[in-house]
């Protein structure tokens, strides 16, 4: 499932679009000037399917309207009424969500934008928010009771419609300052894990409105130390499946050969052994250097005579290796490409990355005045090779199939010259992924010679 529309109207009172994505690409390309709201459109698809509701009730709009291939569409509307009492007259507000499903069927849910429930919001979060309805709905005469049920069995049922749009989509928002972690949720669990504050201490912290400064204090974060430990342990993970499947397979080698043997099952030739011989060994050696497998022995090879036998060992072994290495042909063909990208389409200077078996990611120098290697930090890098490495990774690695990719001013950490190659680039990574990427930039040089993705924004 992929996007395909995004309709806002009256944007900062003042901007209304329909955004209709390039339905036979994987990317669209959202160009406009600076300040026409193209990084809060991005903010707003993500506070919808996230029901962020402090986030969404910030934003100043009349309706959003998320619409996914598939036929389900979301909505998000800020309605203003007005309250006459006995003593006056008052503005309240409310947020109406609706999901209209592929039937036509509708799920809403309204919840009101008062400065107390929004506070509440913050403080507990929304799902514990509506859940403690249910201690005020005994306290409460029966016809506001009936309201109170009426509002969290709507929620209810809008949630699990939700989730539904969330198992076939996955929204990844990578904003313009991606040095630093843009989930609060991520941020306080680096805090807890990093410097074991209390809970007690974390909630008067939250109360007091310090969770944020401390955790920047701490380490601010950095998304470039956890994406170097990302890729450290997913290459582990690789292994450790690789592992479980050779002693799976070398466990009941002997009785699979034996079977094999005193068969009729064709098998290699002479040539073809060879051949598959050396496609494992040029196998292993871009596994090796991808770092997935350590350096060893030249793959095993046939002596010059053999007889039916050998061959059918020769090749339930070539097969059987093939499967096991098969296990890292997904990691392998992220990590060749992100290497690549590194060290040849971006602003590293004097740089080059590498995958060690042991530290996974190290960067050291081309070229050095002593002319010996070493090791260059990953907190020593500048601010845009910083950048460029979290963007690339989480495009590559934290992606697959159901993966959109809002990617905010691509162009803040590139060269020109690479600005220029970047929808290449991304186009390549979309093929590997399967991925849809929505990109919103106000330079030429990311649309140059792809105007065919491109959506201009006007204002309606």
């Amino acid at each position: 499932m992929r996007i395909r529309k995004i309709n806002v109207e009256e944007l900062f009172d003042y901007y209304s679009y329909e955004i209709v994505m390039k339905e036979h690409d994987a990317i669209s390309i959202i160009h406009a000037p600076n300040g026409y709201g193209k990084t809060t459109v991005f903010k707003m698809v993500n506070y919808l399917l996230e029901l962020d509701i402090i986030g969404i009730s910030a934003v100043p709009f009349k309706k959003f309207v998320v619409e996914f291939t598939e036929g389900t569409i979301l909505r998000v509307k800020r309605v203003e009424e007005k309250i006459i009492e006995r003593r006056g007259s008052y503005l309240t507000g409310f947020l109406e969500f609706e999901i209209e499903n592929i039937a036509g069927k509708i799920y809403d849910f309204s919840i009101s934008t008062a400065d107390y429930v929004l506070e509440r919001i913050k403080e507990d979060g929304l799902e514990q928010f509506i859940r403690r309805m249910e201690m005020r709905r005994r306290r409460v005469p029966s016809e506001e009771r009936e309201e109170l049920e009426n509002i969290q069995n709507k929620y209810e049922r809008f949630a699990e419609q939700l989730n539904i749009i969330r198992e076939s989509i996955k929204v990844n928002f990578i904003d313009s300052d991606r040095l630093f972690s843009s989930n609060k949720q991520a941020r306080t669990r680096e805090i807890v894990r990093g410097d074991k504050v209390t809970r007690d201490e974390m909630i008067r912290m939250r109360r007091d409105g310090r969770t944020e400064e401390y955790s920047e204090q701490i380490n601010k974060s950095e998304n470039i130390i956890r994406a170097a430990r990302e890729i450290l342990f997913r290459i582990q993970r690789a292994r450790q499946i690789y592992s479980l499947e050779s002693e799976k397979k070398d466990r009941n080698f002997p009785d699979r050969l034996v079977q094999y043997v005193d068969s009729q099952s064709e098998f290699f030739d002479d040539e073809q052994i060879n051949e598959q011989l050396d496609d494992l060994e040029k196998k292993r050696l871009e596994l090796e250097k991808a770092g997935l497998v350590l350096p060893g022995k030249k793959t095993l090879a046939p002596t010059a005579s053999i007889d039916d036998t050998m061959r059918k060992f020769y090749t339930l072994y070539i097969k059987d290796t093939f499967e096991k290495l098969s296990v890292y042909d997904t990691i392998k063909a992220k990590l060749e490409l992100f290497i690549e990208i590194i060290n040849t389409k971006t602003v590293f200077s004097n740089k080059q990355m590498r995958i060690d078996n042991e530290k996974g990611v190290v960067f050291e120098p081309l070229e050095s005045k002593s002319g010996k290697k070493h090791v260059i930090p990953l907190e020593k890098l500048s601010s845009g090779e910083k950048h460029d490495f979290i963007m690339f990774y989480e495009l590559i690695f934290n992606a697959d199939r159901t993966s959109v990719f809002l990617i905010d001013e691509p162009e803040i950490s590139l060269h020109v010259a690479w600005q220029m190659e970047f929808i290449d680039i991304l186009e390549r990574i979309c093929k590997l992924n399967g991925t849809q990427a929505i990109i919103a930039t106000h330079s030429p040089d990311i649309v140059n010679g792809h105007d065919d993705l491109l959506i201009s924004l006007g204002v309606n």
